[in-house]
Order: C-alpha cells, then sequence, then structure tokens
C-alpha cells in the first residue's frame, strides 16, 4: 500500500479535501490535508472560483494544468461541468501560445521526456530515465513547429 505522501502526490490517487474519514484513518492522512472533507462538487466550485479570478486564458490554462497534474478527478469533473468554456483554454488557440512561449510558461514536465538534438548520445538513457520502470507501448514526439499551424 501507498503511504500518505504517495497518494497525496499521485494525481490519479489524490482527491484532495474529499477523502473520507475513514480513507483518511486508513491512508494516515490526518495532518497532511486539511480536516474539512468536501464532497467533489464543493472543490469544483471553488477550484472554478480560484481559476475564474485569472485574468487571461493563458493563466487560467496554467491553473487547471496543475490541477490536472494535481488531482485528475477533480480537474475531469470540472471540465465536464465547463466543457465549452474551457475547450478554447485548454487546446486551441490558447495551446498556441502555451507552445510558442513554452520555456517562459515550464512549470510541471507531466511524465515527460525532454530529447534534445544537440545531445543525441543521452536520448536512449532519457527515455530510460523518463520510463520510470513503466512498460510504455506508445510515444507521441514533436518539433513543436507546426502544432496547430502555429509555425507552417
Amino acid at each position: 500500500m501507498k503511504n500518505a505522501y504517495d497518494i497525496i502526490n499521485d494525481p490519479f490517487l489524490n482527491k484532495g479535501t474529499a477523502f473520507s474519514a475513514e480513507e483518511r484513518e486508513l491512508f494516515k492522512l490526518k495532518g497532511m490535508i486539511p480536516d474539512k472533507i468536501q464532497t467533489i462538487e464543493e472543490q469544483a466550485q471553488q477550484a472554478y472560483k480560484a481559476m475564474s479570478v485569472k485574468t487571461t486564458d493563458v493563466d487560467k490554462r496554467h491553473f487547471l494544468m496543475k490541477l490536472f497534474s494535481h488531482n485528475r478527478t477533480l480537474f475531469y469533473y470540472l471540465f465536464s461541468q465547463h466543457i465549452e468554456e474551457f475547450m478554447p483554454i485548454v487546446y486551441d488557440p490558447c495551446i498556441a501560445d502555451t507552445i510558442r512561449n513554452y520555456s517562459e510558461y515550464y512549470t510541471t514536465p507531466q511524465n515527460s521526456a525532454f530529447l534534445s538534438i544537440d545531445n543525441p548520445e543521452n536520448i536512449e538513457d532519457a527515455l530510460k530515465n523518463a520510463a520510470y520502470g513503466r512498460d510504455i507501448n506508445l510515444i507521441v514526439v514533436t518539433d513543436a513547429e507546426a502544432i496547430l499551424g502555429i509555425g507552417d
């Protein structure tokens, strides 16, 4: 069984403040998260309010992607409630600006491998390191030059 730290830092297992009293006891989460237990609806309202004060779509995208990196359940729940509003924020057209300015916006790698054309001798090690023991069956590679027509 994973420990409390691993659980709250795994975006697939982390439920934020939605862990029940029983789960908090079982996973030894007391003191690791706030005492207040919230429903997913309450968490979504809180997250939406926090995102809504962001003034640009890029800032909103960063907020949502940070949520994605920490709590996938909440991210997908919130996204499902605001699909039409969020699509242009997490995808086109906002993604084009994010890609164009990736070096300025870089925050969390999200299980990525970063390969450099300048260091081809490191590619095999980089891929092995990024796999972290996982059995990877598919990879997507891009040079980011023609994504969504921004580099055409």
